[in-house]
């Protein structure tokens, strides 16, 4: 057991550095490519690392990053 939480730890930081990376795209595309990919992340992560409750508030974390990242970006 001890083994699965310090492998979900270390995937939670990682999807936390994603989502928090958005904020380094550059252009629009980039944007978009990279919140696509965090949220292939998220769906890959349901239901063995994240519960169903979990995988949608990080889509709607991710999603509230992106949104405001397109306005950053003028979009």
């Amino acid at each position: 057991m001890v083994a699965f939480e310090q492998s979900r730890v270390a995937d939670l930081a990682a999807l936390y550095n994603a989502i928090a990376a958005l904020s380094t795209a550059a252009t629009l595309d980039q944007l978009l490519a990279q919140s696509e990919a965090v949220q292939a992340r998220i769906c890959k992560m349901s239901p063995t690392m994240i519960s169903p409750d979990e995988e949608l508030a990080f889509s709607m974390q991710m999603q509230a990053m992106r949104d405001s990242c397109r306005q950053a970006l003028g979009h």
